[in-house]
């Protein structure tokens, strides 16, 4: 380890600096200093006290941080002592890493806005705000997360970019001019007329009130939900001439069938209108009928549930009010386009291929196996034939007496005479009908007691008033 020496006093703070700027000056001089091992890629470059190049420019960093973190006197002073902070620690990962040229400030929120201005460890975008300002009512925080959430499952990866002109490095023109505002200045996918009044916005990616949506200039610092809702940027679907159909997979393939899913969350709010090339939509000119694309017919033109390409499709896809949505892709890959890979392959065959919902899955000889769905609750051990016409019995898939069942059910519904819903509240009544369709065959086990709570880690009740503290 490198010897810091000891704490000089801090004018800006109360409680003095965190650590020793000559400190952090020895700990990168030593690593800039190192001869070059380029010869053997593999070998670890390490100083004379034995810490690797990496771990001690990450150490320098988190020294930066801690500098920045005590008790500030003068936010204003400490904001510049920051930015000083900021630029010194890109020199001394320069100097480390052999390269003059840096990343761009938000590749790494290490070392880049969220050192010291705005954002924390895993984003640069606010909270916090560069006023230090954690709550989504201010202004400087807002629904910047909301926006910025990695891989949302209904539209695009937002970028920084699209709102921001995103400075390449601390000192680039524009960055810091002094007023602590962050320009709103919209890109492409939001569109060349989108406005910002300085707490709601009119873009393209929240839509109209002409295409029905409810909340198409949202207020920006009101982050509860409510403007987020599928219909608040469009009508589901949107008034004439649009056709009134509400199963949105009929023209629009990167939609699941008769449902608000997406097959492609990229797709969305990107600046394209997906929409299929086929009379009745390019899936349902080949399988399925208009209005759904999933079979009857199938590829040879059966209707039958007896055969193999029709089978339960229909009674998988149907709304239902006791089970979670199914949707085509929790058994298949479903196409984007009619010319996606692996879609039209030549063997007119539909593989299946099972999503995380059953992760052992199989299908075979008309036969789904090793399934979650069809299975007991207690492991992957469901099997249903495909083939056989016929709706399932409550009881079909996991016994509703205690016999067979997981823990102790059995001791709590035959000795104790009690019934599903004392312990699975939210999903079903005393008359034992499933209340809480999406909260059925869902993947977790849906456990909320009238008195107590269960913890799923530790398989434990506690306070019932039955009982004290019990292992399931």
């Amino acid at each position: 380890m490198v010897a810091l020496r000891a704490r000089p006093p801090n004018p800006y703070t109360a409680q003095g600096w965190n650590t020793d700027i000559p400190g952090i000056l020895l700990l990168c001089s030593s690593v800039a200093d190192e001869p070059s091992r380029s010869a053997n890629p593999g070998h670890e470059i390490a100083s004379e006290h034995g810490a690797p190049r990496e771990q001690r420019r990450r150490i320098a960093v988190r020294i930066l941080r801690n500098t920045h973190a005590s008790d500030v006197r003068s936010v204003r002073r400490m904001r510049y002592l920051g930015v000083v902070l900021s630029l010194f620690a890109s020199a001394c990962v320069s100097s480390i890493e052999g390269s003059s040229s840096q990343p761009p400030p938000n590749t790494d929120p290490q070392l880049g806005c969220s050192l010291s201005c705005h954002g924390t460890d895993t984003s640069n975008a606010p909270p916090k705000s560069i006023t230090g300002t954690m709550e989504t009512s201010a202004i400087g925080v807002g629904a910047h997360r909301e926006h910025l959430r990695v891989a949302p499952d209904w539209h695009r990866q937002i970028e920084c970019a699209d709102c921001h002109v995103v400075p390449a490095e601390v000192g680039s023109a524009g960055h810091m001019d002094g007023d602590n505002r962050a320009e709103v200045l919209f890109g492409i996918v939001p569109g060349s007329g989108s406005t910002w009044s300085g707490s709601s916005c009119t873009t393209g990616c929240h839509g109209s009130a002409a295409l029905g949506g409810t909340a198409s200039q949202p207020v920006w610092n009101r982050v509860d939900g409510t403007q987020s809702q599928c219909g608040s940027c469009h009508g589901a679907p949107p008034p004439a001439p649009h056709p009134t159909d509400t199963n949105c997979a009929t023209c629009h393939p990167t939609m699941e069938e008769n449902s608000l899913v997406f097959r492609d969350p990229s797709s969305h709010i990107n600046g394209v209108v997906d929409v299929s090339s086929g009379v009745a939509g390019a899936c349902s000119s080949c399988h399925g009928e208009p209005g759904s694309s999933a079979p009857p017919k199938d590829l040879a033109g059966n209707t039958a549930p007896t055969s193999p390409g029709v089978g339960a499709h229909a009674a998988h896809l149907r709304a239902a009010n006791w089970h979670n949505t199914i949707t085509c892709s929790n058994c298949h890959r479903v196409p984007v386009a009619v010319d996606s890979a692996g879609h039209l392959d030549g063997d007119n065959v539909s593989e299946v291929v099972f999503d995380t919902l059953n992760p052992a899955g199989t299908y075979a000889n008309a036969t789904c196996s090793t399934q979650y769905c069809h299975g007991n609750g207690r492991a992957n051990n469901g099997t249903k034939s495909w083939i056989t016409p016929g709706a399932l019995a409550c009881g079909a898939c996991h016994s509703m007496t205690g016999t067979g069942m997981s823990g102790d059910h059995s001791r709590h519904i035959i000795n104790e005479g009690m019934q599903c819903a004392q312990c699975h509240a939210d999903v079903i009544d005393a008359a034992q009908v499933i209340k809480t369709a999406a909260l059925h065959v869902n993947g977790l086990h849906e456990v909320k007691m009238v008195n107590g709570t269960f913890n799923a880690a530790t398989r434990t009740c506690t306070n019932t008033q039955c009982h004290g503290t019990e292992t399931w």
